[in-house]
């Protein structure tokens, strides 16, 4: 399922300086933020149903994804996402927050969350497997820095 999403972000540590931030980040750290439109693709896995012949009813997911990011749309994600107050928004952590936000609602429509993909820009795509990240929750991840050099 593919879906889209336009939002602002800052790419910036709390913990660090401005300078500092600008350094391992660039011209994404400056303190206005900037934005993308996202494109977003989730796969599901699972059994085929033998009477629908699908793993999950699209209509049902597509609306799962939907309510996970109309919030997101047209927001800043630093300031709007609580979790980006403390957790720099990078294309990896965006999707690695998506999937721990998707695998439950994925889950109760029977099926199983197995990979979220972000494009964040022509240049700058990552992709996130649920079957890589199981122990990890937004709540472990929220208390470590995860800082990247671009």
């Amino acid at each position: 399922m593919k879906s889209e999403f336009s939002s602002a972000h800052r790419l910036a540590h709390p913990d660090l300086s401005l300078e500092k931030n600008t350094e391992i980040y660039g011209k994404c750290a400056r303190v206005n933020g900037h934005g993308h439109n996202y494109q977003l693709e989730v796969t599901v896995k699972g059994e085929i149903d033998s009477c629908t012949g699908m793993v999950v009813d699209l209509g049902a997911l597509n609306q799962v994804i939907a309510n996970f990011t109309e919030p997101l749309d047209h927001g800043f994600l630093n300031r709007d996402v609580p979790y980006f107050g403390e957790v720099v928004p990078t294309a990896e952590n965006i999707a690695l927050y998506i999937s721990n936000m998707l695998r439950s609602p994925i889950k109760e429509l029977g099926a199983e969350l197995y990979k979220v993909k972000l494009v964040e820009s022509p240049n700058n795509s990552c992709e996130v497997y649920a079957s890589d990240i199981e122990s990890t929750s937004v709540t472990t991840v929220q208390n470590q820095p995860i800082l990247a050099t671009v």
